[in-house]
């Protein structure tokens, strides 16, 4: 093939997943990865876990080593931001002066933690999202005595986990009634606020923080809105993220459900893909398009990109999943629902070893395991046939599931 010059704007799971492939597809032009992170491409769910806890050293936690770039003849350029560019001329503008030409342009561009209206920015209120975050909240809770969580989705919870294994009190403040009812239901919420609250986080549902009380640059303590003044000596904002959208909208690619519109393909206009955070997929296995904030899915849309780039653009048909691990509890999560859909349980929810399908128009557009895994996997097969199932089966667990995936005809 004719050599092209591959810009990939972003060093996190899609923009290193898709240099790589490039390579490994046999692709034999310029690839230059343009990042504002100081740090090369590390493996981010270490963060808020192994690496945080100090389970892992930093090395382990970057996903190649420095030569590899250069082995590969991959231009990695670290601390350059991206601030605008045009896709007429090809080119995209550097902070501080400088441009960029590329062929094919892929923006894996993540997000930026939400701050939230009325947190002050204290020495000691703290976001986690890159690894220098992460070395600053290591830091910060080994010379803690009682953490503050604002906000009990994953990241928050992870971080509420990490923390009590290290022997630190956790204050975990959510302002939702149930933790993680809007992507999980009420039910699995109400099952993950016990499985924290047994081990010893002190969890506030459906409460905010009222007044920060500060000690000169540090917060000292928060009175929350059951009135409770409560004394803290560090804080994680975990209230999620803001998709990185500035250089899309720079570009004029279509914008629509919080990030970029792209097709089945990644595709959002001649020559530009995206992946992870940003991209708005049209799911060609779902059937609807879909925006979803997770490692393994930028990742993976990161290498099928690579792969489209060299052979052809084709639908991208991997079925979204994530996993999180808490205290001894590994959930897997295949598909994409809302915690609105029917729920359809499986298994010992008492014992944590259970999984539940989500139901939409009779059809199963996602599964969740708590500890178990081969259930989650077959659960992806019976999502990919897109075949109504007998739900009263599907609870029975004297019942093959196997079995209730249909034959491809």
């Amino acid at each position: 093939m004719a050599a092209k010059r591959v810009v990939i704007v972003g060093g996190g799971g899609a923009g290193d997943a898709n240099a790589f492939a490039l390579r490994k597809k046999g692709f034999d032009g310029d690839i230059q990865i343009v990042s504002a992170d100081q740090n090369r491409p590390y493996d981010r769910p270490y963060l808020s876990k192994e690496f945080l806890r100090g389970e892992v050293e930093l090395r382990k936690v970057f996903l190649h080593e420095e030569g590899d770039y250069a082995k590969e003849k991959i231009d990695l350029k670290l601390n350059q931001r991206v601030v605008g560019g045009s896709l007429s001329s090809r080119t995209l503008a550097l902070e501080g002066g400088g441009e960029v030409s590329f062929d094919v342009l892929v923006l894996g561009l993540g997000g930026t933690p939400r701050w939230l209206p009325g947190v002050p920015h204290s020495d000691n209120v703290l976001t986690l999202r890159s690894l220098r975050d992460s070395q600053a909240l290591r830091k910060a809770i080994s010379e803690s005595t009682r953490l503050l969580l604002i906000g009990a989705g994953f990241i928050g919870a992870e971080v509420a986990a990490s923390a009590r294994q290290l022997g630190k009190d956790v204050l975990m403040v959510e302002a939702a009634p149930v933790p993680l009812s809007r992507a999980l239901g009420q039910e699995v919420g109400k099952l993950y606020a016990s499985i924290h609250t047994a081990k010893g986080v002190d969890l506030r549902t459906g409460t905010t923080v009222q007044t920060w009380h500060q000690k000169g640059k540090r917060v000292a303590g928060v009175t929350l809105s059951d009135g409770r003044r409560e004394e803290v000596d560090m804080v994680l904002l975990a209230a999620g993220i803001e998709p990185n959208l500035e250089i899309p909208k720079a570009l004029g690619l279509p914008m629509e459900g919080g990030g970029v519109r792209v097709d089945e393909g990644l595709k959002a206009a001649e020559g530009v893909y995206c992946a992870g955070d940003i991209a708005f997929h049209q799911h060609p296995v779902l059937g609807r398009a879909i925006r979803v904030e997770h490692w393994e899915v930028a990742k993976n849309q990161g290498r099928a990109i690579g792969a489209a780039i060299v052979s052809g653009d084709a639908p991208y048909t991997r079925l979204p999943y994530f996993w999180s691990d808490q205290y001894d509890v590994s959930l897997e999560y295949r598909g994409h629902a809302s915690g609105d859909s029917r729920a359809v349980w499986r298994g010992d929810r008492e014992g944590l070893t259970f999984s539940v399908f989500y139901f939409n128009n009779g059809l199963v557009d996602a599964v969740l395991s708590m500890n178990d895994k081969k259930t989650n996997e077959l659960g992806g097969k019976l999502i990919e046939s897109r075949r109504p199932v007998d739900e009263a089966a599907l609870a029975d667990t004297s019942v093959d599931l196997a079995g209730l995936i249909p034959t491809p005809a």
